[in-house]
């Protein structure tokens, strides 16, 4: 009898105990480049960036300590981005998660931040959206479709530097974002100084590299062309770069194209 009862006990406990841990598992999302559908949503799809690391001709050999480097060049362009088929709403919130970001700005990592998400609200020339950040952190460090817009450092594959997820629906409005910076790099910040641009040598600037990923979340595409270098929308980021902490013209261009 009591072997019968065990037996039963644990049919039970797969049937209805498993079921219910698996059904809570969210799915993991891809981390490569393209659009893709949404299960259980044939109304939304996904688009995914993956922003890589700037193919370098010669490898240097790594600074055993970060120093400044200064005298950096933010050229402008006029080489218009184009709209990558959705806008946000007239009104958004992100939420930051403070717990997986690298020692090194952990302390600025509001800032870079807030900072980031100005470049972009600042050149709307009238205004059309207006983000705040939720005084509710989050922990969750990946990309989930759970209401969140989320901002985290976490895990991504390859020479990822950010990995963006924007859900939209049919209409071209953007329901919900996450950006997945990858935090296996070496980061820091450097305040933008227009009379003397620096950054720490050997690092990338998390400022310059999350500013590009937030023009994502506005409805900006990637751009590989050398005409789009100097624009804070070019594919490619870089070590010892701070330009993509400011818009080009022609990323305002692109920008109010959409809004």
């Amino acid at each position: 009898m009591k072997k019968y009862f065990g037996l039963v006990l644990l049919i039970g406990m797969v049937v209805f105990g498993w079921q219910g841990v698996f059904a809570k598992q969210e799915p993991i999302l891809p981390e490569e480049e393209g659009v893709y559908s949404v299960h259980g949503r044939p109304d939304l799809k996904l688009r995914i960036f993956v922003y890589k690391e700037k193919p370098e001709t010669q490898k240097g050999k790594p600074v055993p300590s970060p120093v400044p480097i200064c005298g950096l060049t933010d050229n402008d362009s006029l080489a218009v981005d184009n709209s990558a088929g959705w806008h946000l709403p007239a009104i958004f919130e992100y939420t930051l998660n403070p717990s997986s970001v690298p020692s090194s700005i952990i302390s600025n990592v509001a800032e870079i931040t807030d900072l980031s998400f100005d470049a972009w609200i600042g050149a709307l020339d009238l205004g059309q959206v207006a983000i705040s950040k939720n005084p509710v952190n989050t922990t969750v460090s990946r990309a989930v479709f759970d209401g969140q817009n989320i901002v985290t450092w976490g895990r991504t594959s390859g020479s990822a530097l950010g990995v963006t997820y924007i859900w939209y629906d049919n209409t071209g409005l953007a329901v919900e974002v996450d950006t997945i910076m990858n935090k296996k790099f070496s980061w820091s910040w450097t305040p933008y100084n227009i009379s003397n641009l620096c950054s720490v040598q050997n690092t990338y600037d998390a400022q310059n590299i999350l500013t590009h990923e937030i023009g994502h979340w506005f409805g900006l595409d990637d751009h590989y062309t050398t005409e789009y270098q100097e624009n804070t929308m070019y594919g490619y980021g870089s070590k010892n770069e701070v330009k993509k902490d400011t818009l080009t013209i022609g990323d305002v261009l692109g920008l109010n194209l959409i809004y």
